[in-house]
């Protein structure tokens, strides 16, 4: 099934590009310091400091979210990096109405460590889903998505589903904007009910320093209860300091 999904998602990009638009788009580098991640490595609770690139962009045939981490311990003894590419594609568009789209949905999540062997790690997971995007009044956007996934990691789960919720708000120079994901439990692998709730709240400082790009600072909490739901039960409450410079 997960090569499935890589043939169609290859094919899929391949024959929307000969015609597709790029309506808009926007990059970014965030720089977040923290001092209570959980399980980073495994079992221990660290200070970590993570790099994040990201990027979004919204095309004719939908839209795309990609963003890679560079995460590394303050004592340097782990590094890991994790990303995840989304492509999202119309199924159907309304004007005017609640629902603004519904979407075929997909994601891929990779990501490694590079400490000790002892506490080595990767993975390649696919998920794929059905997606809505809402028109909500004073809201920049506001998505949910019921994925299918299909694991590759150390976690101990081959198959699980999740509901995502997006969103994005903003007023003046600040903005509130991240994301929620939900997995219910499964007897048949042990796993724990999962929820990963984290917004960021900032302040673009960028006109006050008379630049064009947007300099955000601010804070990201990180509520992640059942963090891997690998069974041990950790949940994590991170207040993150976070800088974010769009490119």
């Amino acid at each position: 099934m997960k090569k499935i999904l890589t043939l169609l998602l290859s094919f899929s990009f391949l024959s929307l590009s000969a015609h597709a638009e790029q309506y808009w788009s926007d990059n970014s580098l965030s720089l977040l310091y923290g001092g209570n991640y959980k399980m980073i490595p495994a079992a221990k609770d660290s200070e970590a400091r993570v790099m994040t690139l990201e990027h979004v962009s919204g095309h004719s045939w939908g839209g795309v979210f990609l963003f890679v981490d560079r995460i590394q311990t303050v004592d340097e003894e782990y590094r890991e990096t994790y990303g995840e590419l989304s492509p999202s594609f119309f199924l159907k568009q309304f004007e005017g109405g609640f629902i603004k789209s519904v979407n075929a949905e997909f994601t891929y999540e990779f990501g490694s460590s590079t400490t000790s062997p002892s506490n080595t790690f990767s993975q390649d997971n696919y998920l794929a889903g059905v997606g809505l995007d809402f028109n909500i009044p004073g809201m920049d956007f506001f998505k949910a998505t019921i994925y299918h996934a299909w694991d590759n990691n150390t976690f101990g789960r081959a198959e699980d589903d999740q509901l995502t919720l997006s969103y994005g708000w903003h007023h003046g120079q600040v903005t509130v904007d991240g994301f929620l994901d939900f997995t219910p439990s499964k007897g048949s692998n042990h796993k724990e009910t999962e929820l990963n709730f984290t917004p960021q709240i900032t302040y673009d400082f960028g006109p006050m320093l008379g630049l064009k790009n947007k300099v955000k600072v601010g804070v990201e909490y990180a509520y992640w209860k059942n963090k891997f739901g690998d069974g041990l039960k950790e949940t994590q409450n991170n207040v993150s300091l976070l800088v974010k410079w769009h490119l």
